[in-house]
């Protein structure tokens, strides 16, 4: 299938080609087009040959085993967060999790496809940022992300903050804080927001359906899934099974 794509785009490529060069255009614009595009269709291709491919792989293994640890550390932060409710508790209803939250500790612009997700802080001041607005909660308040909505949390003040997470329904979040907490720990994370693994990035993403802003949600979407279906048939998700299983 791929192979059939890209085969197509590249024919399609040369034939726009022929026809852009038969027209009173730009020289420069000619130019641009025969030389910029093709990379550009190539990768397209690329992408729409990835997405096809998945799309004949098993979905996405979200579950969790039995653990009897309800409380995980990431030790390279200095915080931890607590499964007070998981999706084996609820049978799939929700996910409830206490988490610390350091000074100046939090996470950047996102949003969850398929699941809603309540913010109540128990101690301490909490900013949160939902579709572009922010605000602050405090001890007792109450704040939700509905699905599909980008938002964020940030703890900016000098004390740390104690925060339940509730995720409706249960999906995969409980996996990725896991596996997030593990390769951190077990020195696996690289500098910034990424693992050293790539194919550990597109799972940790996949499993909890976190996408991230400015990038169309339309390749974004169906990019993210495929890789992360990609790399569970590559076996990648084999390594994690220690942080979660």
């Amino acid at each position: 299938m791929k192979l059939i794509l890209g085969v197509f785009f590249v024919l399609f490529y040369f034939l726009s080609i022929y026809v852009i060069w038969q027209f009173e255009t730009g020289l420069w614009v000619k130019l641009v087009y025969s030389f910029i595009g093709l990379p550009l269709l190539l990768l397209l291709s690329l992408g729409i040959g990835v997405v096809a491919f998945a799309r004949f792989l098993p979905a996405l293994d979200l579950t969790v085993g039995n653990r009897q640890d309800r409380t995980v550390r990431n030790d390279a932060d200095n915080y931890e967060s607590t499964f007070l409710q998981t999706s084996r508790d609820t049978n799939g209803a929700y996910e409830l999790i206490q988490v610390e939250v350091e000074p100046k500790g939090g996470n950047s612009w996102h949003y969850h496809k398929s699941f809603d997700e309540q913010f109540t802080v128990l101690t301490g001041q909490l900013t949160i940022g939902l579709n572009g607005k922010t605000m602050v909660l405090k001890a007792g308040e109450t704040a939700t992300a509905p699905k599909k909505s980008m938002h964020y949390f940030h703890n900016d003040t000098t004390d740390i903050v104690l925060l339940q997470v509730k995720a409706t329904p249960a999906k995969g979040l409980e996996k990725s804080i896991r596996i997030a907490y593990g390769l951190n720990n077990t020195g696996q994370w690289g500098k910034g927001m990424f693992p050293k693994n790539p194919w550990h990035l597109p799972l940790l993403l996949g499993y909890s359906e976190t996408y991230l802003p400015n990038i169309p949600k339309f390749i974004q979407e169906p990019l993210v899934n495929a890789l992360a279906k990609i790399a569970q048939w590559k076996g990648e998700d084999k390594d994690l099974e220690v942080f979660f299983k």
